[in-house]
């Protein structure tokens, strides 16, 4: 072999391990800050994910008559061929009236730590009735749901499948089980951050990599961590100080609503990156 040759291949050999090692510090730091998303639904507690109880969650989803108008289901915002929201700075629902504010995607919201961006719903089973109840969304009630579900001879075997030993399964509490139940199985585990964060060196590009040291380093991961990229902790509106009266939105001053404590206003959930908010 020639000498020009084997310092070729000696300069080549020596930039490949020096890759390997960037690409596994890289992972580690990443690592403590991150989670790769479960390649599998977790474990919900007082939940069990049956195939009957995911499968009734899926219909009752796009079911537009849980809505008074018949015209709206969870769906409609939370539209899960476009990332799991709508796209719309706030949505549309009954009478076309517009929200408040803008629907969070579906995806991963399993693993967020509460529910809404104030955080007033606990988990997902709870989320899914308020914007049944909501005038300015679906505008029902737990008892026209109840007796739409019962007056249709599918959705009460199903619900019969669902809630076995149940004598009267079509319930509220069950819809909105049944709900999270399918909520809890929109999660994405293969994406190329996750695929690196469990050793695929070549899931990054070297841009890309540069754009996580980067979003590591300037702080972004502070809010925006854990499996979800966010959605663990509540944080003020304003990243250094809060903004003027012509940005905060008017009438909403997020947690405080939920815990009447002062410096809860104007604190909100940290969005998942990658999605409204």
């Amino acid at each position: 072999m020639k000498l020009s040759t084997a310092i070729m291949l000696t300069a080549g050999l020596m930039t490949g391990a020096q890759a390997a090692l960037a690409n596994s510090e890289l992972r580690d730091r990443a690592s403590t800050m991150f989670s790769a998303v479960p390649k599998y639904p977790p474990v919900i507690d007082g939940n069990e994910l049956t195939a009957a109880k995911v499968e009734l969650g899926k219909m009752l989803f796009f079911e537009p008559r849980l809505s008074s108008s018949h015209l709206i289901s969870c769906n409609t915002c939370h539209n899960v061929g476009m990332g799991g929201h709508d796209y719309l700075p706030t949505s549309i629902g009954h009478g076309w009236q517009k929200g408040p504010r803008n629907s969070p995607t579906v995806f991963n919201a399993v693993f967020n730590s509460a529910q809404f961006w104030d955080g007033r719903a606990a988990d997902l089973a709870e989320q899914a009735k308020g914007p049944v109840q909501a005038g300015v969304e679906m505008s029902s009630t737990p008892e026209r749901v109840v007796a739409t579900l019962s007056s249709m001879p599918e959705y009460v075997e199903r619900f019969k499948d669902a809630f076995p030993g149940e004598e009267n399964p079509v319930t509220f509490d069950n819809m909105a089980t049944a709900i999270e139940a399918f909520e809890a199985t929109l999660i994405t585990p293969d994406a190329e951050f996750d695929q690196f964060l469990r050793g695929n060196d070549s899931a990054l590009n070297e841009e890309e990599q540069e754009g996580l040291a980067l979003f590591m380093d300037k702080g972004c991961a502070a809010c925006h961590g854990g499996v979800n990229f966010g959605g663990e902790g509540y944080y003020p509106f304003g990243l250094v100080t809060r903004p003027g009266a012509e940005i905060l939105p008017e009438g909403d001053k997020g947690r405080f609503a939920v815990t009447e404590t002062a410096s809860d206003e104007y604190v909100f959930r940290a969005a998942p990156c990658g999605t409204s908010s």
